[in-house]
């Protein structure tokens, strides 16, 4: 099977008429089955990469991406990927073939961001920093995977298995609908925002405290108990599509949010920031110093960085 019509599944543009062939293509010989999780292993790893690359994915037809993602892919797919996600595909034809239990593990390096596609068909999209885990086929009984950091979800419908996000504070359980989690574990903190259908949270520390939402809702947990609310910006979950959105945020829990996405330590010496608030919406691929140096237009600071790049110092 060529690459380009692979690509395209990988990528959901497949037409059904090349679904079809990929199905009969992977029937006829265990080799092929192999050939198509490797090709599916460079595309994700090309995909987490660099955001650069992820632009250039989609802006640029099929065939001049496919030019550059041998070069890229080959020397990311050991490195980036603990494990790659199977095809939807393989998964509907050989789901017996997969051992109960089997799991996979994707990590989000700082400053990065990806895709991927559960074997069910659910879209999940992991921010910088985040951890998902998840099996190969869901089983019997719910389908579940657990997450440390931030990810939105496209789950989708499957009433006889509900979706669980499974993380160490609260559990998010849903038949089929859009939403998202933030729960990085070390910042001991849980959110869950609806954009479609229902979903059911649970406390994972007082077993009475659960909550059902409805769209243009988020719970937080807050003092170990859940607290709903509606949500008065949707800017904030707009990281996916490669945005910094902040309405009215304190400059020291920006600038904690901006070491996430680009991978730097920001040392805040100056104490006069904490009392100034901030406002805007940046593009992630324009870079940490132009979104530092628009902000220095509200306030006056100024920075340097470290001999290493790894840290800037804000004064």
């Amino acid at each position: 099977m060529d690459k380009l019509t692979l690509y395209k599944l990988f990528a959901g543009e497949a037409t059904e008429g090349e679904k079809r062939r990929i199905r009969a293509w992977l029937e006829e010989n265990e080799n092929h089955r192999q050939q198509l999780l490797d090709e599916r292993a460079c595309f994700d790893a090309m995909l987490l990469a660099d955001d650069r690359m992820l632009e250039l994915y989609r802006r640029r037809s099929l065939s001049y991406k496919l030019k550059r993602i041998g070069a890229w892919a080959a020397g990311w797919a050991a490195v980036l990927l603990v494990a790659f996600v199977s095809s939807y595909w393989l998964w509907e034809h050989r789901q017996e073939a997969v051992p109960d239990g089997a799991m996979n593990v994707v990590s989000v390096p700082l400053g990065q961001r990806t895709e991927l596609m559960l074997a069910d068909g659910t879209k999940v999209y992991l921010n910088a920093g985040s951890t998902l885990s998840y099996p190969s086929a869901f089983g019997q009984g719910n389908r579940k995977v657990e997450l440390d950091g931030e990810a939105y979800f496209e789950v989708t419908r499957n009433e006889a298995k509900p979706f669980v996000v499974h993380t160490q504070m609260c559990d998010v359980e849903v038949l089929g609908t859009k939403f998202n989690v933030e729960a990085y574990a070390e910042q001991n903190a849980f959110s869950t925002a609806l954009m479609e259908g229902s979903v059911k949270v649970g406390n994972n520390y007082r077993e009475a405290d659960v909550v059902f939402l409805e769209p243009n809702e988020r719970v937080e947990l807050k003092a170990g108990e859940l607290n709903v609310q509606s949500i008065d910006d949707y800017d904030v979950y707009r990281w996916r599509e490669g945005l910094i959105c902040f309405t009215n945020e304190n400059f020291i829990s920006l600038m904690k949010r901006i070491e996430k996405y680009y991978g730097v330590k920001l040392v805040v010496e100056n104490g006069e920031l904490a009392k100034h608030s901030f406002s805007g919406k940046f593009r992630i691929s324009d870079g940490v110093d132009n979104l530092l140096r628009v902000l220095r237009r509200d306030v006056r600071f100024r920075y340097e960085r470290s001999a290493d790049r790894d840290t800037i110092y804000i004064r």
